[in-house]
Formats: structure tokens, sequence, C-alpha cells
């Protein structure tokens, strides 16, 4: 995959999303805390001033796998995995 397929404006507006969901879901799970954990890391890289593609592209994959293995602790937390999978796949240009 090229770095240059990132779409970086959609990368802010999946963390912001996904940021807003979790700090609405309110639940404590080892899942939930470290999807928490790679989206605050996300948008650090996002916001500061050398974001760099391969950096952008292990968190989403990082949150990818995640999603990947909890979907249904996430969905208990109001969580709904699919669609944020298929964003992230987008992003990365592999869906």
């Amino acid at each position: 995959m090229s770095e240059s397929k990132i779409d970086i404006e959609a990368a802010k507006l999946l963390a912001e999303d996904l940021s807003r969901k979790l700090a609405q879901a309110g639940g404590d799970g080892e899942q939930l805390r470290a999807l928490r954990d790679e989206v605050d890391s996300l948008r650090d890289i996002l916001n500061g001033p050398n974001a760099q593609h391969f950096w952008i592209t292990d968190r989403l994959r990082s949150m990818e796998v995640i999603f990947e293995r909890a979907a249904v602790e996430l969905l208990a937390d109001g969580i709904k995995a699919g669609a944020y999978l298929s964003e992230i796949g987008r992003i990365l240009g592999v869906r």
C-alpha cells in the first residue's frame, strides 16, 4: 500500500468521532481502555506538527485489531465495531 493513499482528513474525523463515542461509553473493560489509548495516540499524531503516515497507519491497524478481537465487549459499551472497521479499511485503502 502506498502511504499517499491515507486520507488524513478522514482519519481525523474517525479519531474525533471515536473519541466522543468512547467518552460516552463510560465502560472500563480492558479492550475499551486499549482502544481509548490508541485513539488518543492517533489524535496526538494527527494533531502534531510531523504526522508521519507510518505512525498513522500503525495506530489505525492497532485499532483495527482491537475492534476485531473485542467487537462483543465494545458493542456492550455502545461501540459498533463493524462501521469503524469499514472506515479504517477505507482510510488504509484495503476495503
